[in-house]
């Protein structure tokens, strides 16, 4: 049993930090580091999070208490000169309290343990705590706290060993195991801590140094085992890219924690050290590399240096981050390379200082000015009996430099920078032979259909060939799930991206654009300590190209043939044979993969182009998700043969960038498009191709963008299914939502389809597969109620009947069972939430967005309805203002466009946006041609300029900064609440809490299928989860964390009907947003084309005339009535 199975029902999650990091500057240990160090704690409090008031953990790491453990092993009748000796050393660990009874057992496993790895026990013991401190929770999960202290002649790396057995078998936590530093954590806030351990008072207990650490969880709940320090260091972060860097620990027989991301990372960390012999500064620099752009502004001989670590290692570990590191010795502070989490160094008289905050001393106790930590910066610090000694940022790296070219050269590696190696450049075609150049036919469809391409994918291809741009639409995605498709689509289409939320930012690709990177390496790489290579190149885009090796030149590429010409390569085909089913065909196919690799295959060409030659294809996401899992298989060295080869992939089925992102997230270092290759060059030519390059580029650092991450290398598995059966989730090892043992589609269902698509290829005729749309089959029906032609039943019973037809979202497969017989008359139910009459919102919607006349019936109908309406992100028209406080919500978000004091203090509600269902990790672009001088005065913008949103809150990065800002927001108007709205991601039950900890009224849950205003067409299909598994998930975890009471949660995105908002209020909702059916209400007719100021009955324009609209091209345009459109609205809420 593991500590996660004892305790099943404590979920993990991301938290968001206080550190603080302190050194003796004589070098000698003393009680007044230990003191200082908590006192500085309880002076962060405030970046720690709490649950009525009981805190979500604190911890410190010190030195051994040699004078304590000498007075320890003397009263046990040991020598206590032991204490003092360079080989002893101290355990702590804990043990659930349920566990108790093995206890003794555990002390016997340890003594057997360790006297196979040389490390000899001496005293074992049940360490001093005083449990009546706690707090409710912390009383709950509270473990036995037991100690352990020995001789170990060779160090910590056996004692590391020790404790990777003992948590293997045992429900152990190794709080510390170590010949130079103990940790003591607890389950409560920074003032519990020397309360709770009260050695940590005794005037004996003396140390050198101390990392301390404030927790702030925005798990559900908090546990002992999950509070920092933890043995090597402090995190204050997210490690965005966690499931990448937990696959690179599973290549390299690093067994995970089953906790936390900064667990894992700690884990990482500890096997570059005892299993690779690293030390902490090159384990630093391996795991948190410069970006690109600052390596290309070093010297010559570092940037041989990173680039090599590069290779054997890379940027796995992105995300918002300051660290603090110890080990033995040493120590190593550092931040993330976009310089996201603070990391103050100063000097006091006594002590060198590495904090959060400033202001945990007060500005009389410096000697030196504050200094911020700069993006990516790290400093050293190594102890010494003569003192502490700092070595500045520069000075680390060239003693990195120094220990990692003394084990394998790093020299020449710098010529990586550039891309893939050529000895001389290829021919350029020339303008006369681009001008004649023949484009070739089409593929026939048939071959489309069979690989599973459908109108959407073609009309997509077609934009990017002739763009260079993904094409944008508007008014969310209203398409069926691919559980609910008839079309039976690819594996990928089941899977929808995730995205960072709060604790764990998008990056802002447009302002940060000089730090991305779409780079991936090809060939066997180098263990990281430099052993075991082989040859590698790097490619500046992860795809490769069948043909025109001057085009694959141009964008840093490969074509296939240069490939094949460069590496081992062998070539698997993903197909199975009739007689013998989907399953063997798969199984059949990993052993290939297997045999491949153990024979030195340096790169595996996954290629479908014949795969219906002689066989069926196998879908190839599944393909390449069956060869990653058959290929961890561990060879001689421990390591997994899966990091000794790369994955290319050479398939029709890639159709968009989704596609894409989802074979590089599930493991493929290269893509080769073959089918969208043919299909560019056939629309438009080499011009064609190249646009498609280009926007997939552009799109793969947008979806890398709103995970907060930017290095490609770094994507993982960051997406989640729908409705797959679990035998077949298993597979891609992610979440599965709305899927089980016996429902949802499987490897049955998966091979039935198949079969069907390979007769397309001998069909006569072919049509393209259906692009089904639920709106524009329904807003007919709307307006007729809207405009009092018809009852809302008549409306109700349309969607009712379309959703029993053709169901395009999970919760319309969902049956309310009414009694038969209610005793409650409809006139007599109470529908009110809050002070208003209704329990609906009009959902956001700004001024620029929305013209003049639909932007003010919304607030009006809001008024004559006591219901909600929230104005999006544009100021406030200025007459408005105050008019409509009790029904108006007033947005605050990334471009802070009109916010100001009065603003807010027109609303009963202001909402904090941090992502919407549409487009979640994305910021907004309004068109210059639809800021008019009226939409400029509100925004306080200039007329005619385009106004950009960025794609986060450059405030927000981190929980800590989001409860600033409600605290900030509730003292400019304290009588408002405050929303905080987010996109459904996997994560959501868990941000919910962070956020009600944070000091949220609301949290609003955005569905990915809703939104009204402009997106990339990728974004709307695939990113984001449906807003009914947010609300019951958010829900749950609010219950279970006792604060469901403390918060509203309201719902939108993509809901139509009264019996939408009832799914919704049973599934855990207060109240359910819609915006897209407030348009539909006053004309809108579903066109999408809101982003174009074209719209012909003047809903998203700024246009307000016929003679407007024909001086605009226009061929017909109805003007927006206020009145009529305001009366629509009441009649058909």
């Amino acid at each position: 049993m593991t500590w996660k199975e004892a305790y099943p029902d404590i979920p993990l999650g991301q938290d968001a930090c206080g550190i603080i990091a302190m050194a003796e500057k004589s070098g000698k240990p003393s009680h007044r580091i230990v003191r200082r160090t908590l006192e500085s704690l309880y002076r962060m409090a405030h970046r720690a999070g709490a649950i009525r008031g009981e805190g979500d953990g604190t911890g410190i790491q010190t030195d051994i208490p040699r004078e304590l453990w000498a007075d320890l092993l003397d009263k046990a009748g040991l020598d206590p000169n032991l204490a003092h000796n360079a080989r002893f050393f101290v355990g702590h660990f804990f043990l659930p309290k349920k566990e108790e009874a093995q206890a003794e057992a555990f002390f016997a496993q340890l003594r057997r343990e360790g006297q196979s790895l040389g490390v000899r026990p001496l005293l074992f013991r049940r360490g001093e705590v005083a449990s009546e401190v706690l707090g409710p929770v912390g009383r709950r999960t509270e473990p036995l706290f037991l100690q352990v202290a020995g001789l170990s002649p060779d160090g910590d790396a056996p004692l590391w060993e020790l404790g990777l057995r003992l948590e293997a078998q045992f429900p152990v936590h190794v709080v510390s195991l170590s010949t130079h530093t103990v940790v003591y954590k607890v389950r409560g806030s920074a003032e519990l801590l020397k309360r709770y351990y009260p050695e940590l008072s005794r005037p004996e207990f003396k140390s050198t140094m101390a990392i301390g650490h404030n927790r702030y969880s925005t798990n559900t709940l908090s546990t002992f085992e999950q509070v920092q320090p933890f043995g090597l260091l402090g995190h204050n972060g997210e490690i965005n890219t966690i499931e990448r860097l937990r696959r690179e620990m599973d290549f390299l027989g690093i067994p995970r924690t089953g906790g936390s991301d900064s667990q894992d990372l700690n884990r990482m960390l500890e096997g570059l050290l005892y299993r690779f012999g690293l030390s902490l500064p090159e384990a630093m620099d391996l795991v948190f590399p410069p970006v690109l752009g600052e390596i290309k502004g070093l010297p010559e001989e570092l940037q041989d240096l990173y680039l090599a670590l590069r290779q054997r290692f890379g940027p796995l570990a992105q995300g918002p981050a300051a660290i603090v590191s110890r080990h033995r010795d040493e120590a190593v502070f550092a931040t993330d390379a976009m310089g996201l989490r603070p990391l103050w160094q100063f000097e006091t008289p006594y002590e060198i200082v590495f904090s959060s905050e400033r202001g945990v001393f007060s500005a009389e106790e410096f000697v030196s000015e504050p200094k911020p930590l700069a993006p990516g910066e790290k400093v050293y610090l190594r102890l010494t009996p003569e003192g502490a000694k700092v070595l500045p940022f520069d000075r680390h790296q060239r003693l990195v430099l120094e220990r990692m070219a003394a084990r394998t050269p790093v020299a020449g590696y710098r010529i990586h920078l550039q891309g893939p190696l050529r000895s001389a450049p290829p021919p350029l075609a020339g303008g006369s032979e681009a001008q004649v150049e023949e484009r070739p036919a089409p593929p026939p469809l048939g071959l489309e259909r069979a690989y599973g391409w459908d109108r959407w994918d073609q009309a997509y291809l077609e934009a990017l060939t002739k763009t260079g741009n993904e094409p944008i639409g508007s008014l969310g995605y209203d398409g069926p799930l691919a559980a609910l498709n008839p079309e039976k689509p690819n594996l990928s289409e089941f899977f929808k991206e995730t995205v960072a939320v709060v604790t764990n930012p998008a990056i802002d690709r447009e302002r940060e654009i000089e730090h991305f990177s779409t780079r991936t390496l090809l060939g066997r790489r180098p263990l990281p300590d430099g052993r075991d290579g082989g040859r590698v190149e790097e490619l500046l885009l992860p795809i490769v190209l069948e043909e025109d090796q001057a085009l694959a030149e141009a964008f840093g590429t490969l074509t296939l043939a240069e490939v094949r010409a460069r590496f081992k390569t062998r070539t698997l085909v993903p197909q199975f044979a009739v007689e013998e089913g989907l399953l063997a065909g798969l199984k059949r196919l990993e052993e290939e993969a297997v045999r491949a690799v153990e024979e030195g295959a340096e790169v595996l060409l996954l290629s479908d182009r014949e795969a219906f030659q002689g066989g069926i294809w196998i879908d190839i996401g599944l393909a390449v998700a069956a060869v990653n899992r058959a290929l961890m298989r561990r060879g001689p060295d421990g390591v997994a043969l899966r990091r000794k080869t790369s994955l290319l992939v050479h398939s029709g089925g890639v159709r968009n960038l989704h596609d894409l992102a989802f074979l590089l997230g599930l493991g493929a270092e290269a893509v080769a498009p073959w089918l969208m290759e043919e299909k560019a060059r056939a629309l438009e030519g080499r011009k064609g191709v190249a646009g498609a390059l280009e926007a997939l580029r552009k799109g793969l650092e947008k979806v890398i963008s709103t995970m907060g991450i930017h290095e490609l290398r770094g994507y993982g598995r960051i997406f989640s299914a729908i409705g797959l059966k679990a035998e077949l989730a298993e597979y891609f090892g992610t979440r599965n939502f709305l899927g089980s043992e016996g429902v949802g589609y499987g490897f049955l269902e998966l091979e039935r389809t198949l079969l069907e698509r390979e007769g397309f290829l001998r069909a006569e005729k072919v049509l393209p597969a259906k692009d089904f749309r639920f709106n524009p089959r329904i807003y007919k029906a709307a307006q007729e109620v809207a405009s009092g032609q018809a009852p809302y039943a008549h409306f109700q019973e349309k969607v009712r009947s379309l959703e029993r037809e053709s169901p395009v979202a999970a919760r319309q497969l969902l049956e309310v069972r009414f009694p038969e017989r209610s005793g409650v008359a409809p006139e007599e139910v109470d529908l009110s939430v809050g002070g208003h009459s209704l329990p609906f919102v009009i959902s956001a919607m700004s001024f620029g967005s929305q013209g003049e006349a639909s932007f003010r019936a919304y607030a009006e109908a809001a008024r004559r309805l006591n219901m909600l309406c929230v104005n999006g992100e544009g100021g406030e028209i200025p007459d408005m203002l105050g008019k409509y406080t009790h029904w108006r919500g007033q947005q605050v978000a990334s471009g802070r466009f009109g916010v100001h004091a009065y603003m807010l203090n027109s609303a009963s509600v202001i909402e904090i946006k941090i992502g919407q269902g549409a487009k979640p990790g994305e910021g907004g672009h309004l068109p210059g041609k639809k800021v008019s001088p009226k939409v400029a005065a509100a925004r306080n913008a200039v007329p005619g300029v385009d106004l950009i949103s960025p794609s986060n809150n450059h405030d927000l990065y981190s929980i800590e900064d989001l409860a600033q800002l409600i605290e900030e927001l509730k003292t400019v108007n304290p009588k408002a609440l405050v929303s905080v709205k987010v996109p459904v991601i996997p994560g959501i039950g868990t941000i919910a809490v962070g956020i009600a900890k944070a000091g949220a009224d609301v949290i609003t849950l955005s569905g990915f299928e809703g939104g009204t205003g402009a997106a990339r067409l990728h974004a709307l299909k695939y990113a984001g989860l449906p807003v009914e598994i947010g609300v019951r998930r958010a829900h749950r975890a609010l219950v279970r964390a006792g604060l469901r009471d403390k918060v509203e949660i309201w719902a939108d995105g993509g809901l139509k009907t009264a019996y939408d908002v009832l799914r919704m209020v049973l599934l855990g909702a207060d109240r359910v947003g819609m915006a897209t059916m407030a348009m539909v209400a006053i004309g809108c007719t579903i066109c999408r084309g809101c982003q174009l100021d074209t719209c012909h009955v003047g809903i998203t324009t700024q246009i307000q005339t016929v003679e407007e609209a024909l001086a605009h091209g226009l061929k017909r345009f109805v003007p927006q009535d206020l009145e009529r459109a305001v009366e629509h609205l009441v009649r058909f809420f």
